[in-house]
């Protein structure tokens, strides 16, 4: 019977990303099913005209099939998350937290940039010593996220994705792990899965450091708003600088082949730990001031409490 109850929990921790995987091949057969549909009746009764046809079709549209898949994930997430509540309270062991005074959420935002900046700088030093096929296992998302238009990485990268990915990530994975490990362990294992979840050598790093600090945020507000909103600040100004570095780059044409790799290596070395610093202070500031008071009384309305 333990061990069922283990396994259990094991499987709690696992499949809340494989539905968000399952919705994406659901939604993706189910599209591909309607086009090869629509092909046919039109005229097309080769099979691999129509798989011409549908390729066509979908190129330069995972993004928004992505985005598409977490709208649909999300209140699905929700559902989840509201159950383990309930069977907290049951077993009782479910503490209650007010909401943050909402003008302590604005600390995350400079925090969440920080963090954004050296863990990117971060990743861009370890870049310069990866052997290629590290590299070239993040083409495939670099042409997928970089190949839409701005308003749709805004939109999905710097909206959808923050949003289902906290909900799998901290408000489902981490807190089932806490269950089974130490609040320590648990911060460390689900931000490896977030970067594991990636699926490539370059993201993967920023990817956990992100996760952790997004347990942080979870930990100190105690409402998956906080992670939420500093995956949206990350996510949204990398989008951003992105845009804006490219359209600098096409406009002076910009080269760094004539720096030596020492230079670039030490100028994103000094960047990186002044983002780090100012990330550090921020963390701090937020360690001092950010105090939830735990609810005492569970007839309190929920909306004092998120998630």
């Amino acid at each position: 019977m333990k061990n069922t109850g283990l396994v259990k929990k094991i499987w709690g921790v696992i499949y809340p990303m494989l539905i968000y995987l399952g919705i994406q091949i659901l939604l993706i057969n189910v599209i591909q099913t309607v086009c090869a549909a629509y092909w046919y009746f039109n005229g097309f009764t080769s099979m691999e005209e129509i798989n011409i046809l549908i390729a066509q079709t979908l190129h330069g549209k995972e993004l928004v099939l992505t985005m598409m898949s977490a709208l649909i994930t999300i209140p699905i997430l929700i559902i989840f998350m509201k159950k383990d509540i309930e069977h907290k309270k049951v077993a009782h062991t479910y503490k209650k937290f007010e909401l943050s005074n909402r003008w302590l959420y604005l600390l995350i935002l400079p925090f969440g940039f920080f963090n954004m900046e050296w863990a990117n700088m971060f990743v861009s030093v370890l870049q310069m010593f990866m052997p290629k096929f590290m590299i070239e296992s993040y083409s495939g998302a670099e042409n997928v996220i970089y190949g839409s238009s701005v308003a749709v990485q805004f939109l999905a990268a710097g909206f959808a994705a923050p949003v289902v990915e906290e909900l799998i990530f901290r408000g489902l994975i981490y807190k089932r792990l806490k269950d089974l490990v130490n609040i320590r362990w648990a911060a460390i294992l689900s931000a490896a899965l977030f970067g594991v979840f990636h699926g490539n050598w370059v993201q993967a790093p920023y990817a956990i450091i992100i996760g952790l600090v997004a347990v942080f945020v979870y930990e100190k507000y105690k409402s998956i708003t906080a992670p939420i909103l500093l995956h949206m600040t990350a996510n949204i100004a990398s989008v951003g600088i992105s845009y804006i570095a490219q359209k600098i780059n096409e406009t002076q044409n910009i080269s760094t082949q004539q720096f030596s790799d020492w230079y670039i290596l030490k100028a994103i070395s000094i960047s990186m730990l002044n983002f780090f610093a100012l990330a550090v202070i921020m963390g701090i500031i937020i360690n001092k001031i950010v105090k939830p008071k735990e609810v005492g009384d569970e007839n309190i309305n929920s909306s004092n409490s998120m998630l």
